[in-house]
């Protein structure tokens, strides 16, 4: 019985694949978005003030730049521990986050920039995007698996609870 239990919890959970498998996923991920940081860094958010633009696009530029670190950061813990629910939350909101701030940048530069850079910005960000939807999916099943975990061992808490002070089960 010892030996089952022992197999089934080096196995791992159920449903998640193994670090190997998941790790050149996430650092795809720091991957995409570094190829936003060029396009990003040469905008021009001061000029479009300039012209007519609202000031808050220059703290949303400031914002994307910094947006593509944090997101790497993110991704680099994730590679070291993939199977970590909360590193892979956090890095699919900083994520969501920056591919938000950088669609809307795109329409700014669309109308204050360069039509023909937006296009090409609008496609690096969904680039970024592929990335997004394997991340969503990981957060779903490891939180799927985690769950499962959790109530399989709340059940065998109960199991014990329930043989512990079972009348009888005390040994004088």
């Amino acid at each position: 019985m010892t030996g089952i239990l022992l197999l089934i919890f080096a196995a791992g959970p159920q449903g998640v694949a193994p670090g190997w498998e998941l790790k050149p996923n996430a650092e795809k991920i720091g991957g995409d978005v570094e190829r936003l940081r060029p396009l990003i860094g040469r905008l021009d958010p001061v000029k479009w003030t300039e012209a007519g633009a609202p000031k808050a696009y220059e703290k949303q530029w400031r914002d994307c730049l910094d947006g593509i670190g944090h997101v790497q950061n993110a991704a680099h813990r994730l590679a070291a521990r993939p199977d970590r629910l909360s590193l892979s939350a956090e890095t699919l909101v900083r994520l969501e986050s920056l591919i938000e701030h950088a669609l809307s940048l795109s329409q700014a530069v669309r109308r204050y920039q360069n039509p023909a850079i937006a296009e090409v910005l609008e496609s690096e960000i969904s680039a970024a995007g592929s990335s997004r939807e394997w991340l969503r999916g990981h957060v779903m099943e490891l939180s799927a698996t985690r769950e499962q975990e959790l109530e399989t061992a709340e059940k065998e808490a109960q199991r014990c609870r329930t043989e512990i002070i079972r009348p009888g089960a005390r040994k004088q």
